[in-house]
């Protein structure tokens, strides 16, 4: 079994002006099955006198409605062309469900930058020296105070997975009680230097 060959169309104008008008042709309701078989069937000249037809259509409202606007006062033509307009959003600034999100992380994170410069700015200081490190690192007395806190809790319920978890992780952050007392007293020396 074979298929037929489609037929090829006489003038060059029957194959591309059809595809090219399909391209910027408005949104029309669906032809119908026979349209559609006359359309595969190669009917180029079907096609083309659907669309010539769609563009005097279009040129004719276009005319009648150019027509119409002739008529009209230059008060009623701003009340046909006014626009209803819907609420207007809040500006992104100040829209704290958006300055919360993901999506504004980085607004954030710059924010934590620029406020702080400002301040140090008004109080006068050019220069730092920052430390980064851990935010959980405590001074020793705050830690042992943390430490006996969740061992307290602990004995009170000892089947408390979640206060159990808590001292654990207390007890891993040891470490870092001398590196926060170390860091602090390098900030110290290094202020009363400046001072000099």
């Amino acid at each position: 079994f074979q298929l037929p060959a489609p037929p090829r169309p006489t003038r060059v104008e029957d194959h591309l002006r059809p595809s090219f008008a399909l391209a910027v042709m408005p949104v029309v309701a669906a032809p119908a099955s026979a349209d559609i078989a006359d359309a595969v069937g190669g009917g180029a000249a079907k096609r083309r006198r659907v669309l010539e037809a769609e563009a005097s259509r279009a040129t004719e409202s276009t005319s009648a409605g150019s027509s119409d606007h002739d008529g009209v006062s230059g008060g009623e033509e701003e009340q046909q062309l006014a626009v209803p307009e819907g609420p207007k959003p809040p500006k992104s600034y100040r829209n704290a469900d958006f300055l919360n999100s993901h999506g504004a992380r980085m607004i954030r994170v710059m924010c934590e930058l620029q406020e702080p410069r400002q301040r140090l700015e008004a109080q006068g200081i050019d220069n730092i020296v920052m430390f980064f490190g851990s935010a959980r690192a405590k001074p020793r007395a705050q830690y042992e105070a943390a430490v006996q806190e969740a061992e307290a809790k602990v004995a009170a319920d000892p089947q408390n997975a979640a206060a159990a978890a808590g001292l654990e992780r207390l007890r891993k952050q040891a470490f870092l009680v001398p590196m926060f007392d170390v860091t602090r007293d390098l900030a110290r020396m290094l202020t009363e230097w400046s001072q000099k």
